[in-house]
């Protein structure tokens, strides 16, 4: 969402981004109470009073949303009148609530499909429940297809989140449709890129004949951990000369630090980094790992952006939009999801054809700039504009 306001709000608008007091990322509170932050002119960031969770699928997880989204409302409809609302697309009571702000200012809504509410959080149970839960969650279902029936305009992170969509709206109005990807802002990416550094206190030390295969993310149940674990097992075994680094941090993590701390083993773990420190680590590396599981409903991944402005060529686990990329555009290949000899024989591959992979990471430095979070964001930025000149016509 700040992507989105920060580009608005370049593009001449006020902007007010409502956000929860307690962060999702961290796990910690940002401010006490009620907090606004003044960002720049005509940009201010609203900090809402919300209760704690700390595990992604639970009830105090439900009672965090359903608290956000309704403080949001009972202060917002004291507020002077928005001329669009844009909210994440959550049918846990945020985009409910916003549809009512939207209706009593008569205000554009505009909804943000960021993630698969709550086919996401099916994830979090034995496969053999989720039938049984999928039809417990069909009240959520139905204020999901409630809220976008009535929407102004829908966007989304990727095309395939608008295949649930378009089965929702059969039969309601027509309403624009848009692809925003996440992107990334390749100008300040790159500038750290480029600068100079030394990252000498996390022990690396790249011998020349080595490939390095990055991992960054989230160390968790629904990514392809246990293969990432097994393949550099693998690595070690056949004694090929590829080694993956590891970042991020997550329930997992116990397990790859295990592995890390072995003798001769073909993984490096680096914590938790900060985005400037992640950056130089792209640079020593090679190629860029997208490994999700098999039940993974992301689609297009925001390291994926990353990995291009790097120069990375791509090995992806996923199937669909992104899988279809990366062969359409040929700056990567695919292995099968929880098979870590499909993901090692993608590594050696690519490990033993330095120049295939030399282009490939050309033409992944090229493409990056069309995943420009400026060049995305800008879409949003027409059709805000376009639903506000209809409205006043």
């Amino acid at each position: 969402m700040h992507s989105i306001c920060d580009e608005l709000v370049r593009s001449g608008h006020e902007c007010i981004w409502w956000t929860a007091n307690f962060s999702h990322h961290t796990k910690s509170y940002r401010s006490e109470g009620w907090k606004d932050i003044d960002v720049k002119p005509n940009y201010k960031i609203r900090l809402v009073p919300t209760p704690a969770y700390y595990q992604h699928v639970s009830i105090a997880r439900l009672k965090f949303h359903l608290t956000w989204s309704w403080r949001i409302y009972k202060r917002g409809v004291g507020e002077p009148r928005p001329d669009c609302i844009i909210v994440n697309d959550a049918p846990l009571g945020d985009s409910y609530f916003a549809l009512l702000l939207a209706q009593k200012f008569n205000a554009k809504l505009i909804l943000d499909i960021t993630d698969q509410w709550p086919e996401h959080f099916l994830l979090a149970f034995p496969s053999q429940l989720r039938g049984l839960v999928n039809f417990a969650f069909g009240p959520l279902y139905a204020i999901r297809r409630y809220v976008r029936r009535r929407a102004d305009a829908i966007s989304a992170l990727c095309e395939g989140y608008f295949d649930v969509v378009r089965r929702e709206l059969s039969g309601a109005k027509r309403i624009p449709l848009l692809t925003v990807f996440n992107g990334v802002d390749v100008a300040a990416f790159r500038k750290v890129l480029n600068e100079p550094s030394e990252i000498t206190e996390l022990g690396l030390n790249k011998t020349s004949n080595e490939v390095w295969v990055v991992y960054a993310g989230t160390i968790g149940r629904t990514y392809d951990i246990a293969a990432i674990l097994e393949a550099a097992r693998l690595l070690e075994k056949r004694q090929l000369p590829v080694r993956f680094i590891v970042a991020g941090d997550g329930p997992l993590r116990p397990d790859v630090e295990r592995l890390a701390q072995r003798q001769g083993a073909r993984l490096n773990y680096l914590g938790r980094l900060k985005p400037q420190e992640l950056i130089q680590i792209y640079k020593m590396c090679d190629i860029g790992l997208c490994a999700y599981g098999l039940d993974s409903t992301v689609a297009m991944p925001d390291k994926v952006y990353d990995y291009m402005v790097a120069g990375l060529p791509i090995i992806n686990s996923l199937r669909g939009e992104l899988e279809n990329l990366l062969r359409d555009r040929r700056i990567g290949i695919q292995y099968k999801a929880g098979d870590p000899d499909s993901l090692v024989d993608a590594l050696e591959y690519l490990a033993g054809d330095e120049s295939h992979r030399k282009q490939m990471a050309w033409d992944s430095y090229d493409i990056a700039m069309q995943f420009d979070r400026h060049v995305q964001y800008q879409k949003f930025v027409d059709l805000v504009e376009s639903l506000l000149s209809d409205a006043e016509q």
